[in-house]
């Protein structure tokens, strides 16, 4: 590995935004890049209470049905459902099929011993149904997802003629423990960069500074958006041309950051912004 303080990197301060459960293989990878993240979850996953609408879907599903995992989330409720509903649930080859967005919720399947048929080409929930199309057709279609998840793949999924079985699968809720620190960071211009996964991040930061100081949040920081659906939130937020990482992996938003601060040094930067 090349000397971390060469790099772009190098005494950077990122804030990671997701629950510490799932921000160490980012966070271990900023290090090794001489970057020191500093992890504030803004949301917390919460399982959901009652399994009996995810039991009741996971039963109705047959021979060639498919499981779409739009995040890592909703695969260990989903793994462990289907294995209490029966034992060989995952295990007979060309049976249901499992679907899945980002390399991180492909390992996560993966590890959870779900067979992955389909990974999809961009990190969007809806990319699923628009790439697997026709053969989605006639076929139920469970959607596992946050309580609070939209709609657009639940319609994504009826337009290519699948029979949809939208679940909430976990709890999403705002995590308002660290505005706070995040608010005096900011303010002692100690932070370099924010990255946000989830549009519920992006919202969380919305409780964190009101509009107004958010959009002036931008003149020393820069946001980093994992997918289009959460850069669309940072839009929406008034966050102005965020970074974009196509992957939720820990190299997938390296590269991005790794590339801003590169062309920063450079001036090379398109839309860069100015300290």
């Amino acid at each position: 590995m090349s000397d971390p303080s060469q790099s772009p990197l190098a005494g950077k301060r990122i804030v990671v935004t997701r629950p510490l459960a799932q921000s160490d293989s980012l966070a271990n990878a900023l290090r090794a890049r001489g970057a020191e993240p500093i992890i504030l979850p803004m949301i917390r996953i919460a399982p959901i209470e009652d399994c009996a609408q995810l039991d009741a879907a996971l039963g109705r599903l047959c021979a060639d049905d498919w499981i779409f995992l739009t995040s890592q989330n909703a695969v260990s409720p989903v793994a462990e459902r289907g294995r209490r509903l029966r034992g060989d649930f995952f295990s007979t080859a060309g049976r249901i099929h499992v679907a899945v967005v980002g390399t991180a919720t492909q390992r996560a399947a993966r590890e959870a011993g779900l067979t992955v048929h389909y990974v999809a080409k961009t990190h969007e929930g809806v990319s699923l149904a628009n790439e697997l199309g026709e053969r989605l057709r006639g076929r139920r279609v469970l959607s596992p997802r946050s309580d609070i998840a939209g709609p657009e793949l639940p319609d994504a999924i009826q337009q290519q003629g699948g029979e949809v079985m939208d679940i909430a699968a976990y709890q999403t809720e705002l995590c308002r423990d660290h505005d706070d620190e995040l608010k005096v960071l900011v303010a002692r211009r100690e932070v370099d960069a924010i990255v946000c996964f989830s549009p519920s991040a992006v919202r969380s930061l919305e409780k964190v500074f009101d509009s107004a100081r958010l959009a002036e949040v931008q003149n020393s920081v820069v946001f980093a958006a994992v997918g289009k659906v959460t850069e669309w939130a940072c839009l929406r937020a008034g966050l102005h041309e965020p970074l974009v990482a196509d992957d939720a992996c820990a190299e997938a938003v390296v590269i991005v950051l790794h590339n801003y601060f590169a062309s920063r040094v450079s001036g090379h930067f398109a839309g860069a912004k100015k300290s």
